[in-house]
């Protein structure tokens, strides 16, 4: 069974409204990418009917690593490295740690790279260092795929659903504060946090396959 992503949209409107997002900058984002990358492969074979772990920005160095597909929600690839462990998908928009998801990369790590109105210059900056499997943007284009979220953990959430996981397991999600591999503090963090907890909850409703830990 498919997972129907139409309630997505009135959530993107309200991010966009509390934010400041302008579309138009997500359409220039959409084609910057696009000239950009180039997406090699598919993600479907890796993910259909298996059991997926996303691992977040706040997991703890106690905090069990395991699974049958890794998915790393972008600066939470430095945490599986320190472990000695290649996640199978990194979910970035280019605002975690560049050496650490090249290294994943050059080591096996399938890259979806995320393009938005307000990372362009930082998909100039790592066009030549990262190979990407999968592009992905706010709204959908004929380049592009979009299965929603809105922080790189639950548009991982929203894209193993998307792709037919048959369970989705959360680990190193604290919605209550800026986890150590997230990077610096900012109020505008701890408000996508919230949105993350939200549309994590969102997915669990909908979906009934999203255990969190």
């Amino acid at each position: 069974m498919s997972f129907d992503i139409d309630w997505w949209w009135p959530l993107q409107e309200e991010i966009n409204l509390e934010f400041g997002f302008s579309k138009c900058r997500e359409d220039v984002s959409s084609r910057l990418i696009t000239r950009l990358y180039k997406s090699k492969g598919k993600l479907t074979d890796l993910v259909l009917n298996r059991k997926v772990t996303i691992i977040g920005a706040g997991i703890n160095d106690d905090d069990l690593i395991v699974g049958d597909v890794l998915i790393a929600a972008d600066g939470a690839v430095s945490a599986c490295l320190k472990r000695d462990i290649i996640p199978d998908i990194v979910v970035t928009d280019l605002d975690g740690n560049l050496t650490d998801i090249a290294l994943a990369n050059k080591h096996g790590s399938k890259v979806v790279v995320h393009a938005h109105g307000d990372n362009l210059s930082r998909l100039f900056e790592f066009s030549d260092k990262i190979q990407s499997t999968c592009l992905t943007t706010t709204y959908p284009t004929s380049n592009t795929d979009c299965w929603g979220g809105f922080t790189d953990g639950d548009r991982a959430l929203m894209m193993s659903l998307s792709l037919g996981a048959k369970v989705v397991t959360l680990v190193g999600f604290d919605f209550q504060k800026i986890g150590k591999y997230s990077g610096n503090f900012s109020i505008n963090k701890i408000k996508k946090l919230s949105w993350a907890n939200k549309i994590v909850a969102q997915c669990q409703e909908k979906s009934g396959k999203v255990q969190i830990y």
